[in-house]
């Protein structure tokens, strides 16, 4: 049975007192081999094979070892340079979209490259050849009828290429060869001439050692150089770089050969993906130090520090012994602290609507192409992989991109700029990046959302930058090419492997894009056209509003607009206007000159009238150039609002948070936040536990328009006895605007124990949960506990049974169980007797399983926490003691409110009622109910073994029913107070110390 395998890693930490270390170890190719050339006909007359529609899933193995450190690693907050809304510059819509095609292959691997006439696609495994304006040449046929080294090979991973120097295709694909006597392979062919259709191929088949998985090619002056992510398992001193003699492949010689290197110093967490600088443009640089880069996680083991590592291939195809790859560069300076591993390396990650199985966020790769562009003054290098924006609050896929330059041809490569896209709550993924011969780059991805809400299915957008925009923004609002139609359809969860944006070399500024979309059970690679570098030699247009922004407005207000010259030609005395809430427009003439392709502010002289408190206004910005030949992007609308000069209020309570040994002093912290429009300081603020007294005191200090600050109360808070605490903190500043906004409320905890420190990387316990009006879809693994108690949902208990909902990402053999407690008696003790479920079998991966349960006919009515516990019970940790902490599995806690239906209109009052129990110290306690019943009610205590202690009668006293307790003279012990009529009430457990 395969298992998880706990490792224990001693890592040494060492600090890098330089951006860019430079290393001495160099080795030269581990191995050497060549191949012949065998050709095929024209595909114009060849026998093209049928594509295969048949449901096929391809390669689904070298996945390698989780090599995570769990807790190791930075960042441990959000991603410090998270884009956090999209850009504003409007764009045109797609040129040309088509699709490229129409598969069940799992997963499909998209790729395609545009040439000087025609588009090659080819996906698992087959491929067909378009022209550029999107009409079929070639239709879908297997790689096999390319003929000659692919005749019946079609084991996948394709990869289409385009040599602009040479006005040459190359497709790749490896062999598995599973089975046959013949070993792995990389297969090649190569266009005899510029057209695909018509001038034949030549192919090739490279023998290996081992087989070349993911393999990407890449384009240096002495080579073709292949990426592959080999031997994952061992990597050190494997080959897995591979170079090509691109000079005899092109002219069909016999006896190319092949060379392969490892990469010294590589670490990785099992699937890896570096990638080689590829060159796109008619210019190659020159001869040798051909890069290879790759990211290091300093969540992996053996990396302490995350960067960017580059390693030297220089070839000798003279003495190609002689050959050598080196490492050269680890580039930390500018490289801002990422999290690019999600959920210990596995290849189900990121949830989707619909439910089914989360798909694969294609980490560990430099995602395809890794463009290098040669400019007149530096080198450039584009690249992204994926990242966790938020690891510590739960999965939120963003991309990491970069843009790094070199300043002339052997200077050392540094970050220009790096941005991570994620600009909301969807994930993004899947990226290929490029940038044009003007320094522009886009960036094409993938999108999916699993909030009901706004669900988005898999989906294919783009945005991009231009070259003059401020560093690390894409600037341009993001379009799209396709939006999906349904989820990924299978239960591998495997998505792409990869999307492939190329770049034509015809203008060297349109990017075509290929990814993959779901239409039902089939798997679309959709090919989508799109530029937005100039190409009308007289464009303008506003781009965003600089000011005013929402604050405390006047009737005097400077209205500031942003202008992008879009054309080729400079532009000047054109007018520029303005408008109010559809009103009259103000027009006047920008006198300046506005250079192609760049941006300036204008304020006009006439002020606006925005002085109405709370009034949000809509203000429509334009240009009005006569000989402007696209209209579509003159006009903007931008949203102000006349915020009020006094509104602010608690927006979240930061401490304490649930524990197993909170204090009778515990701090409350919270966090203020200014919602007006002038700054305000001096702000009361207050809390209040339970219904105990409030707790008032004063903020001091200042905070700004649209900003906020954290406060602790000098005044502690008692949360000794075990229990769950409701807390509100408030604002009461006078004259506030807005009361509303005010308040936050949550609850804590103090439990009787917490099991943290189980290992849940390998997908072990529970990561959805669905219960009543309660749904937990995206649950991360943190420490194996985590604290949801702060939400609540309502339990009748005259309905008799309930169904709760749960999914894990670990299940063999029937090993994978889980146990369900609800705190019936309130004493933060989860009791055998109150264990609802126990050891049920979650039976597979990813799937949502409903388990029914039900409530003792006497359980109390109000909220009781609930814990929740699953995980691998063939190993250590007895998985029904709610304390124990398991080796693999996860805890996590809720609350439930217990309710009947069937009580009446009285009843229903006091339900609705909290009863608490207050100590005051010296054995003296206080019982509060709040409630708007106001007849007279009973209150009794009674002790553990059922002896009634007090009896006596109890009344409102406008408020709330109060009554003081003198246990000064009780035993120490757990004692139950109990508060109502005859036939219903609440009951509260307090313990006499």
């Amino acid at each position: 049975m395969m298992k998880k395998i706990l490792v224990l890693f001693v890592f040494s930490f060492v600090f890098h007192l330089n951006s860019i270390a430079q290393t001495n170890e160099v080795t030269g190719p581990a191995f050497i081999d060549s191949a012949n050339v065998v050709k095929s006909i024209a595909l114009s007359k060849a026998r093209l094979i049928p594509s295969d529609k048949k449901p096929k899933l391809y390669n689904p193995r070298n996945r390698g070892i989780n090599r995570v450190v769990p807790g190791k690693g930075l960042p441990k907050t959000i991603n410090p340079l998270l884009q956090t809304k999209m850009g504003e510059i409007q764009v045109k819509s797609p040129e040309l979209t088509f699709d490229g095609a129409i598969t069940r292959a799992t997963p499909s691997d998209p790729t395609g490259a545009v040439g000087r006439d025609h588009y090659v696609n080819a996906w698992n495994s087959e491929f067909a050849i378009w022209d550029k304006a999107g009409n079929v040449l070639v239709p879908g046929s297997s790689l096999a009828s390319i003929g000659g080294t692919f005749t019946n090979e079609t084991d996948g991973d394709p990869i289409v290429f385009y040599d602009e120097p040479a006005d040459r295709f190359i497709l790749m694909q490896f062999s598995v060869n599973e089975g046959s006597s013949s070993p792995p392979a990389l297969l090649f062919a190569v266009s005899q001439g510029s057209d695909p259709v018509n001038d034949g191929w030549y192919t090739y088949r490279f023998n290996l050692e081992s087989l070349p998985d993911y393999p990407k090619i890449s384009l240096w002056n002495g080579g073709y150089y292949i990426t592959t992510n080999k031997d994952a398992l061992a990597p050190q001193g494997q080959e897995i770089v591979y170079v090509l003699e691109r000079d005899k492949m092109l002219q069909g010689e016999d006896d190319v050969r092949i060379l392969g290197f490892p990469l010294p110093g590589i670490r990785n967490n099992g699937f890896y993906s570096p990638a080689g600088f590829s060159s796109v443009g008619a210019e190659l640089p020159p001869p040798g130090n051909a890069p290879i880069i790759y990211l290091q996680d300093d969540e992996w083991a053996g990396v302490n520090q995350d960067h960017l590592k580059i390693w030297h291939i220089n070839v000798n195809w003279d003495a190609v012994a002689s050959s050598t790859i080196a490492e050269s560069q680890e580039i930390t300076s500018g490289v801002s602290p990422f999290t690019a591993t999600f959920d210990g390396g596995s290849f189900q990650n990121l949830p989707q609507p619909g439910g089914g199985v989360d798909i694969d966020a294609l980490q560990g790769a430099m995602m395809y192409m890794t463009q290098y562009r040669r400019f007149d003054d530096h080198n450039s290098v584009v690249m992204n992989f994926v990242v966790d924006v938020e690891p510590t609050a739960g999965k939120h896929a963003g991309i990491r991109w970069y843009e790094l330059r070199q300043q002339a041809d052997g200077q050392p490569w540094t970050v220009y700029q790096e941005g991570t896209y994620a600009p909301d709550a969807s994930d993004r993924f899947s990226g290929s990046i490029g940038i044009d011969i003007r320094g522009n780059i886009g960036l094409g991805f993938t999108v999916v959302n699993d909030d009901v809400r706004e669900p988005v299915f898999p989906s294919i957008r783009y945005t991009g930058r231009f070259s003059n925009d401020p560093l690390g923004i894409m600037s341009i609002d993001e379009q799209s090419i396709v939006e999906g139609e349904s989820p990924q359809p299978r239960p591998e969860g495997r998505y792409g492997d990869y999307a492939h944006l190329s770049i034509d070399p015809v203008d060297g500024i349109t990017f075509w894009h290929n990814g993959e979309f779901f239409r039902g059970q089939d798997r679309v690679n959709k090919v989508g056209v799109f530029s937005f570098s100039a190409t009308e030699p007289n464009d303008i247009g506003a781009i965003s509003l600089e000011s005013p922004e929402s604050s405390t407005l006047t009737a005097n207000e400077q209205i500031t607009v942003r202008l992008r010259n879009f054309g080729l030609n400079p532009q000047s005395d054109f007018e520029v206007s303005y408008s109010i809430n559809g009103g009259a427009e103000v027009t006047e003439v920008f006198t300046d000159i506005l250079e192609p392709e760049s941006f300036a502010n204008f304020t006009f002289t006439e002020p606006a009238d925005l002085s109405e408190i709370g009034e949000n206004y809509t203000i429509t910005l334009s240009t009005n150039l006569e000989i402007d030949s696209n209209n579509s992007n003159d006009a903007i609308e931008a949203q102000v609002r006349n915020l009020p000069p006094r509104d602010v209020g608690v927006t979240s309570i930061d401490s304490p948070v649930t524990s197993e040994e909170l204090t009778a002093g515990e701090q409350i912290t919270v966090t203020i936040e200014n919602f007006g429009g002038e700054p305000q300081q001096d702000i009361p603020v207050s809390y209040q536990v339970g219904n105990n007294a409030p707790i008032i005191e004063t903020f001091e200090g200042a905070i700004g328009v649209g900003e906020f600050e954290v406060f602790t109360f000098d005044q502690t808070a008692n949360f000794a006895n075990p229990g769950r605490y409701p807390i509100e903190a408030r604002t009461i500043l006078e004259d506030d605007f807005e009361p509303s906004n005010d308040a936050e409320t949550t609850s804590i905890s103090n439990l009787d124990c917490i099991p943290n420190g189980s290992d849940c990387t390998a997908g072990d316990g529970i990561f959805y949960f669905e219960l009543g009006e309660f749904l937990n879809e995206r649950i991360p693994c943190t420490t194996g506990y985590i604290d949801f108690s702060e939400g609540s949902t309502d339990l009748d208990r005259s309905q008799g049974e309930f169904t709760v909902t749960v999914k894990t990402n670990f299940a063999e053999d029937d090993v994978e169980r889980f146990s369900m407690w609800i705190d019936l008696n309130d004493n933060a003790v989860f009791e055998s007797s109150e264990r609802l479920i126990t050891s049920e079998v979650i039976p597979e991966v990813n799937t949502e399983f409903s388990y029914d349960f039900s409530l003792p006919e006497d359980a109390k009515l109000g909220q009781h926490l609930l814990r929740i516990r699953a995980g691998d019970t063939s190993f250590s940790g007895d998985l029904n003691d709610p304390c124990s902490v398991m080796a693999y599995g996860t805890t996590h806690d809720y609350s439930v409110n217990i309710i009947d239906s069937t009580l009446d209109a009285e009843d229903f009052i006091l339900n609705e009622a909290e009863l608490v129990v207050v100590s005051s110290g010296n054995s003296q306690y206080r019982a509060i109910m709040e409630t708007s019943f106001d007849e007279p009610l009973r209150i009794t205590v009674h002790n553990v073994l059922g002896q009634k202690m007090i009896e006596n009668q109890i009344v409102n006293d406008g408020d709330a029913y109060v009554y003081e307790l003198d246990m000064s003279y009780a035993a120490r012990g757990v004692y139950l107070l109990r508060v109502g009529t005859r036939d219903f009430g609440k009951v509260q457990r307090f313990i006499v110390k």
